[in-house]
């Protein structure tokens, strides 16, 4: 019997494996979804967190291996992206199980510079506007400053791990790749989403929805039903 291939997700900086809730209360019978909770959140709330990205992909490695020994389709958004990437590249480097395919949303390709902000420099209200502009942020804490300490920190760390990743050329993956961008999205141009084909020597897609940074989460995306469409595929589960 074979075993049920896996959509394994990574959410952005920021945010916890709660963002993809509605993912799992609409999963088809097919495959599962596991969204990778990372330390520092919610169920984890009292492990460390990382700032580093290739600490945090040793990390992963051990703790992802029983998922990701069967067929798998990695899945990331915004720095779920990048973390998505640099998992697949190292268990490629080391000999383990390929992905069947990489699925990124709404960030730039690895060897292109990403926005970064001066995190020293901006105080946590200035971040929290920030963060606000892009749907990023409920307004209402714009409102509550005194809550914006524990929240922003976690922020913080996941911006500084995304900000560890030097945006060098490397290797391409010899697995199909996906990138999905968005077309309000003010943090990832068409360019620099188009860039990710550098990354693949199989198949490379791209596509643009309406919406912004955030449309992993918007009620009105079509970014989930896209993401099933292509782990089917390149699982080899039949549609329908």
């Amino acid at each position: 019997m074979s075993q049920r291939p896996t959509l394994v997700c990574f959410h952005h900086a920021g945010g916890t494996a709660s963002t993809f809730r509605d993912w799992r209360k609409n999963a088809p019978d097919d495959f599962d979804i596991h969204p990778v909770q990372l330390p520092g959140r919610e169920s984890r709330i009292a492990e460390p967190r990382h700032t580093d990205l290739d600490t945090l992909v040793e990390s992963l490695l051990p703790e992802l291996e029983p998922v990701l020994a069967g067929p798998h389709v990695l899945f990331g958004h915004s720095m779920g992206a990048l973390i998505a990437y640099r998992l697949a590249q190292r268990r490629l480097e080391l000999g383990l199980r390929d992905p069947a395919a990489l699925i990124v949303a709404a960030y730039v390709a690895p060897h292109i510079e990403p926005i970064r902000l001066a995190l020293e420099q901006l105080s946590d209200l200035d971040l929290a506007r920030t963060l606000c502009d892009i749907d990023g942020m409920h307004p209402e804490f714009l409102r509550r400053p005194e809550w914006l300490g524990p929240l922003l920190a976690v922020v913080k760390d996941d911006l500084r791990v995304c900000a560890s990743h030097p945006a060098t050329a490397a290797t391409p993956l010899p697995i199909p790749l996906h990138a999905f961008g968005a077309t309000q999205d003010p943090l990832v141009t068409m360019e620099k989403l188009a860039a990710w084909s550098d990354h693949t020597t199989a198949e490379f897609g791209l596509s643009f929805l309406p919406g912004g940074h955030f449309m992993v989460t918007a009620k009105d995306s079509d970014l989930r039903d896209q993401v099933f469409t292509l782990t089917r595929r390149h699982t080899q589960v039949p549609v329908g």
